[in-house]
């Protein structure tokens, strides 16, 4: 599984426990219109899971799910 693939199955996870087993999620996803996901708790999950901080400004960036994994593989990917 690439690392992209596992970011999206991760933040599936967090939205599925929120909003049933049945909800759909892909990359374009709007984490707003669709999700619902613009909470603080969404982002919360994230930085734990990742032990990472998501400044607010990266925050106000994200419009998709697409969005939010390549914020999270950027940043932690080895070098």
């Amino acid at each position: 599984m690439s690392k992209q693939n596992e970011i999206l199955a991760t933040i599936e996870t967090f939205l599925k426990d929120r909003n049933g087993e049945n909800f759909q999620v892909s990359l374009e996803s709007d984490l707003r219109k669709d999700l619902q996901a613009d909470s603080v708790e969404f982002i919360i999950n994230l930085e734990d899971e990742y032990q990472m901080e998501i400044p607010d400004k990266a925050i106000d960036e994200f419009n998709t799910v697409g969005d939010v994994v390549d914020y999270i593989e950027k940043r932690t990917a080895v070098h």
